[in-house]
């Protein structure tokens, strides 16, 4: 879990937690990938803020799957989806999350995004 609202993130670890997950929270892309370091074998998927100071979204997205490829990977966002994905980047999210996000819509993220690593 990244994002550089502590709000946003707190919220966020508490919905993946009652979905059974356990979760690595980072305030931005550059504490996320040494995370991911230390922790590559643990991580099935990384859910990123869009826009951060430091490295956004895009950029924190690009790095993981440099380090692992494949990795599933949802882009979050108070933008409008389809101004947020507008971008033209050659590593693409396997789902959107359209902040503030419920748990249903979490969860329904989550499915998508993993289903596509199968």
């Amino acid at each position: 879990m990244v994002d550089d609202q502590e709000s946003v993130r707190k919220m966020g670890e508490t919905l993946l937690k009652r979905l059974g997950f356990s979760i690595l929270s980072a305030a931005g892309g550059a504490e996320a990938l040494d995370l991911f370091r230390q922790h590559q074998g643990k991580v099935c998927c990384a859910i990123t803020d869009l826009t951060m100071p430091g490295l956004d979204g895009w950029e924190t997205l690009a790095a993981l799957r440099t380090i692992q490829p494949g990795l599933p990977v949802i882009l979050a966002s108070g933008y409008e989806e389809a101004l947020a994905m507008g971008r033209d980047a050659p590593e693409q999210p396997n789902a959107f999350l359209h902040k503030p996000y419920s748990k249903a819509e979490l969860k329904n993220a989550l499915s998508r995004a993993l289903e596509e690593e199968k």
